[in-house]
């Protein structure tokens, strides 16, 4: 009789399986595409989209609950977290928001899931983005006209510069006729609530002309390159500037021969007056 009952159990098993190995066997694939940009700069909006459909036909799951969740590469605690419906019929979805929202810069992953529902299984996927800075870069230099021979001072700040540790700025000299000489310089951490450095230097032309001058920063992984505006120098030869003060001397001494003699001619009408005045 035992015997009846345990054939009967493996007939039965084998001709209709439990429901719970029906409804898994059931479940379809399904596959989330996430697209963000490679970059973002810090301040302005991102946007994170992508698409749920089925393997291996393509087909969009529209009115799907996607979990959408940020965190910082190298640390576990999540920085945003949102839910979002797929469209229909399309099945895609997006994320905008402003990236001061996540607060820090560096490199960020984005977690997208969908959690098994609708018949279909679960499934995630992984996008990583990268928040910058851009800096800001100043020149200053102490003359715009100097004469051949003559050194020049020049210094500047670099703004919002991460992490400012170990950097250059490369200050560039172009020459009248368009070579130039580059100068790297070991940026100064500035202290207070805003990252930055400091650099300063000097230059002695070795030429004649308009020269142009120009720091360059090269940026890092999180922060962008940046330059700084131009500045002119104009290098004069030095008989060129002799000849120009004896032209300036000259005239001086002409207007101040000019205004003796016209004092003179007015001295001596006076006196002329004043004697036909007394006769």
């Amino acid at each position: 009789m035992l015997a009846f009952v345990l054939m009967g159990l493996i007939f039965y098993g084998s001709v209709s399986p439990p429901t719970w190995a029906v409804a898994q066997s059931t479940l379809q694939l399904a596959k989330i595409e996430l697209t963000a940009n490679h970059r973002f700069l810090r301040g302005e909006l991102a946007k994170v989209s992508g698409r749920l459909s089925t393997i291996p036909d393509d087909r969009p799951i529209a009115l799907a609950t996607i979990h959408i969740q940020y965190y910082r590469a190298g640390e576990t605690d999540l920085a945003r977290e949102v839910i979002i419906i797929t469209s229909n019929p399309s099945g895609r979805f997006e994320d905008i928001f402003n990236t001061t929202s996540l607060l820090r810069i560096g490199t960020w992953i984005v977690n997208a899931s969908f959690p098994s529902q609708f018949g279909y299984e679960s499934t995630s996927t992984l996008q990583t983005f990268t928040i910058v800075v851009q800096p800001a870069l100043s020149l200053y230099v102490s003359s715009h006209h100097i004469t051949l021979g003559q050194e020049i001072a020049f210094n500047g700040l670099l703004f919002a510069c991460i992490p400012c540790i170990q950097d250059e700025v490369v200050v560039i000299f172009n020459r009248p006729d368009n070579t130039s000489i580059s100068v790297p310089l070991r940026l100064v951490p500035t202290g207070g609530p805003y990252p930055g450095g400091s650099y300063n230097g000097s230059f002695t032309p070795d030429v004649t002309g308009t020269w142009r001058i120009r720091a360059v920063w090269n940026g890092n992984e999180v922060t962008l390159p940046t330059y700084s505006q131009a500045e002119e120098l104009t290098v004069e030869a030095p008989e060129a500037r002799s000849d120009g003060r004896m032209f300036l001397y000259a005239a001086t001494a002409a207007m101040a021969l000019g205004v003796l003699a016209l004092a003179a001619m007015l001295r001596r009408r006076w006196l002329r007056k004043s004697s036909t005045a007394s006769g």
